[in-house]
């Protein structure tokens, strides 16, 4: 039995479409390659910019300007 014909009644945890190869098992999940790629790209793009936030000054909310 080849690998493929355990992944028909697998769907893709990202895009939920039937799972074809090639195929990434990450963290006990099944992934088409391009929706793993393109996820871990997102969060990549997220990480760094949560870290760019978090080296702004915050920013004053109305309050604290006198009237």
């Amino acid at each position: 039995m080849e690998w493929r014909d355990d992944l028909d009644d697998r769907k893709c945890a990202r895009c939920y479409q039937a799972l074809t190869p090639p195929a990434v098992y990450r963290d006990g999940e099944w992934y088409h390659a391009c929706c793993f790629t393109d996820g871990a790209r997102q969060l990549r793009n997220a990480t760094r910019l949560a870290q760019a936030l978090n080296k702004t000054p915050p920013c004053l909310s109305a309050s604290a300007y006198p009237s």
